[in-house]
């Protein structure tokens, strides 16, 4: 995102133009779709691109192609770029204990970070479908104020106790972070 320029919706590769819908709420679906686990990774990204620019791709290189430049300059979702071997598939990376801690998750979130945009900003994200894009949505979630109920939530999901931490606090910060841990198995 650069303030002195207007956002991108469109990119050219081998010869053919690209114009990409970057809403929110429909990078939400493709977010969606990708966690289906009847499709395989070409499935979803051939997908993807479908939902994003109305333009079927057939070709396995260009599927590749168009889906790592797609997430790489409009969902800018990771600090790494994904990079994709020949068949698709992503290559391994190497990851720390610490980058496994899901800190949101916006279908189990959704409410709170509804109520969140309409406190900070006064957005009912309902009616920014099709106008917010997912590059201002994402700045706006970053720049959330602490005192706004997903923050709040995003903080005890990172909390880690300090020593200078009474114990009563700790007892209650565990208790928060299991009630709002993303991967505890449904009962």
């Amino acid at each position: 995102m650069k303030l002195n320029e207007p956002l991108d919706n469109s990119f050219e590769l081998n010869g053919r133009t690209y114009t990409v819908d970057h809403s929110f709420d429909l990078m939400l679906d493709v977010f969606e779709m990708f966690d289906n686990e009847v499709m395989n990774d070409i499935e979803k990204m051939r997908t993807a691109i479908l939902m994003l620019t109305d333009e079927a791709v057939d070709n396995l290189e260009d599927i590749v192609a168009v889906w790592s430049y797609i997430d790489e300059h409009f969902l800018k979702t990771k600090k790494e770029r994904v990079v994709y071997d020949r068949n698709g598939n992503p290559m391994p990376v190497a990851k720390n204990e610490e980058d496994d801690i899901r800190l949101i998750d916006f279908e189990v979130d959704a409410m709170d970070i509804y109520a969140s945009f309409m406190q900070a900003y006064n957005i009912n994200l309902l009616e920014a479908q099709g106008e917010l894009t997912w590059i201002e949505f994402v700045a706006l979630l970053n720049g959330l104020p602490t005192d706004t109920s997903i923050s709040r939530i995003v903080q005890i999901r990172s909390w880690k106790p300090s020593k200078n931490d009474s114990s009563e606090y700790r007892s209650e910060m565990r208790r928060l972070q299991r009630k709002y841990n993303l991967d505890r198995k449904e009962e």
